[in-house]
């Protein structure tokens, strides 16, 4: 009797046993954050991360009653097709001419984000690649940079 064949998982005609980690590909400067069994990839520049000190001015500061000028973080959301890397030549200079926090992340089954399998099923009570997700995880991310409102810049 013929040895049996191990049976490869392939999705859209990819051997899935081939594919290589998200981490392996990643920057120096990426990161991961899970979200609802989601690994979002993600990159955090702040304005401190620049080499040269900045005398840019603040533009992305407000002032609220009573309190000094608080600056508010940039969340960058990318288009359809895209990724954190569309966002690779203005993250750091951004930062550091609106003198705050930018970040990007991918959104699922984009860039270096984790591909959820979603069945549909009440065991996943949300679709990772839903409107919904996207909103979860865009103020989720509001919350990893301890902010309370943030700038959106998306295309």
């Amino acid at each position: 009797m013929p040895p049996l064949r191990r049976r490869r998982r392939s999705v859209a005609g990819i051997d899935q046993d081939e594919l290589l980690d998200p981490e392996a590909l990643a920057d120096p400067d990426s990161s991961f954050y899970e979200i609802n069994g989601v690994r979002l990839h993600h990159k955090v520049c702040g304005h401190e991360d620049e080499d040269s000190p900045s005398d840019q001015s603040s533009d992305a500061t407000v002032s609220a009653p009573g309190q000094s000028r608080i600056s508010l973080p940039i969340l960058l959301l990318h288009g359809f097709g895209a990724s954190v890397f569309s966002w690779s030549r203005v993250m750091r200079p951004l930062a550091r001419i609106a003198g705050a926090k930018v970040l990007a992340f991918d959104r699922p089954a984009f860039g270096l984000t984790s591909r959820a399998s979603w069945s549909g099923d009440d065991t996943k009570p949300l679709n990772p690649y839903s409107m919904a997700f996207s909103v979860m995880a865009t103020l989720a991310f509001i919350d990893y940079l301890g902010a309370e409102k943030a700038v959106l810049v998306g295309y």
